[in-house]
């Protein structure tokens, strides 16, 4: 058989099979629909059907791209959202090629140390081979389990896509336990770990109305959900560190805790998942709601935080800088302090050797706090949050997103500071005319020299009422607030 007009009720099954087969492979036919135009001159009889129901698969493996494991018996929930199915063919149909998918999550998964892993281990051929069947075939095997589809993209990125929040997280988590824990690490001839421990960091999109979720011609992936997936595993690999992080939308976490209500899934009966309110982050073109993931025991601290994390946000939100803005860190610090193991930072004090933990640190911020209140001493308040930040970033494994935010706001109240400084300097030499002849005299003469003038206007300051340098604090607040608002941005800018 050459041409489809050459079919008669005689050809076998097998020969109207391989003449289409050659048509697939020689892309005539790229999906079903076109199988059915294709051979839409044929007797629609259970011979011919037949033959359109086994060569589905070929049309699936050829041109389904990632998703060319789906089948509505493996992948059920996956299959509902991204195929069309033919009214007479069920169990066949087409992708969903450039359609808004509200329920299609995308998780971007990366395998911290596989480089180094390779490196080390290049003349050991056999042990690569162990790494690459333990991404491409075990981590395949779990995720499919979860009904979500994993393919393996660019040496230790894993790319997984699911119809659900929690299938995708009880993937993500699985992995971190495989790789992290080594629940599952392969063992060699002699009953030796092949694998060593790595971490993993990842980011999940998706539930959300009206982002477009594109499959290409060719089955491979593009649109919104996945930028923001690989934006979200981005920022979770920024605050990795030496651990595990899952980064997912506001979006994703509000599904997740949807489905985990009416559904109780049997996977996070026994494991307590929780959610790090980490703010909207800025990307490259967009801005995304974010929350981590907390399951590790160690990082259930920033659940404590929380709420003192929140109400710097909304602090942040009203440009609160007079007075909420310093307040509300020092708040997070202290609970930060209060809640995370206890460290020892290396400094000097007085020219000594000293050694800062828990408890000397909230003390610091106490006084920093304490200035800030007094209502006269800004400049030094500012200072004091100076050194209580620097000390802050040298604690081992601290919070990357708490000193992102202690770092800007500091920096934007040394600008506010430098402000207050100018319009203080100028009140004072106004203010010096009040002072005795002979002590006007001297500040006349004396303004050339630093040290001296400093120690003269300490004693003008005095003068100034508590009202009359909180008046100039906040103006300099109210000329400032037309600067940009504080924001975390992450990746290129």
């Amino acid at each position: 058989m050459k041409n489809i007009a050459e079919y008669t009720s005689a050809l076998s099954n097998y020969e109207l099979y391989h003449f289409l087969a050659e048509a697939i492979m020689q892309n005539d036919i790229s999906n079903f629909s076109e199988l059915l135009k294709f051979t839409e001159a044929l007797p629609a009889d259970a011979k011919t059907s037949a033959v359109y129901v086994r060569l589905f698969p070929l049309i699936r493996k050829l041109s389904w791209g990632f998703f060319r494991d789906v089948t509505p018996e493996v992948y059920p929930k996956v299959w509902r959202e991204i195929v069309l199915p033919h009214p007479k063919y069920p169990q066949c149909g087409d992708l969903k090629h450039n359609l808004t998918i509200s329920e299609i999550y995308v998780g971007i998964i990366d395998l911290h140390g596989y480089t180094r892993f390779c490196e080390k281990n290049k003349n050991n051929l056999s042990l690569l081979q162990v790494l690459d069947d333990t991404i491409q075939k075990e981590m395949s095997k779990r995720a499919r389990a979860h009904d979500v589809v994993l393919q393996r993209r660019q040496g230790d990125e894993m790319v997984l896509v699911g119809a659900s929040a929690v299938d995708l997280l009880a993937v993500s988590l699985e992995i971190i336990d495989y790789f992290s824990n080594r629940s599952g690490a392969c063992l060699d001839a002699e009953g030796k770990l092949c694998l060593p421990k790595m971490h993993v960091s990842g980011g999940i999109a998706g539930g959300k109305k009206f982002t477009p979720f594109i499959i290409t011609r060719d089955g491979d992936l593009s649109g919104g959900v996945v930028n923001s997936a690989a934006r979200l595993q981005a920022r979770a690999n920024e605050l990795s560190g030496e651990r595990s992080r899952i980064v997912v939308s506001k979006t994703v976490q509000a599904k997740f805790l949807a489905e985990i209500k009416e559904l109780n899934p049997k996977y996070f009966q026994d494991k307590a998942v929780g959610f790090f309110d980490s703010g909207v982050i800025r990307f490259k073109g967009i801005e995304l709601a974010i929350c981590e993931v907390i399951a590790d025991e160690s990082d259930r601290y920033k659940l404590l935080i929380e709420k003192d994390m929140l109400d710097l946000y909304r602090s942040l939100e009203a440009s609160s800088w007079e007075k909420n803005v310093f307040e509300r860190l020092i708040y997070l610090l202290i609970k930060l302090y209060k809640n995370i193991s206890s460290f020892g930072v290396e400094t000097m004090v007085n020219g000594f050797n000293a050694t800062l933990n828990n408890d000397s640190l909230v003390g610091l911020a106490k006084d920093a706090l304490a200035r800030f209140n007094s209502g006269t001493n800004y400049a030094g308040a500012i200072d004091a949050l100076a050194e209580l930040v620097g000390h802050t970033k040298n604690i081992p494994g601290i919070d990357r997103l708490c000193m992102e935010y202690a770092t800007l706001i500091l920096d934007r109240y040394r600008l506010i500071s430098q402000g207050f400084k100018a319009r203080l300097d100028a009140q004072l030499k106004e203010k010096s005319a009040d002072l005795p002849l002979k002590h006007k005299q001297l500040y006349d003469d004396i303004s050339k020299s630093i040290a001296l003038k400093e120690r003269l206007d300490l004693e003008i300051l005095k003068m100034l009422t508590p009202l009359q340098i909180g008046k100039l604090w906040t103006a300099v607040i109210s000329a400032s607030k037309e600067n940009e608002p504080i924001a975390i941005y992450s990746g290129k800018q």
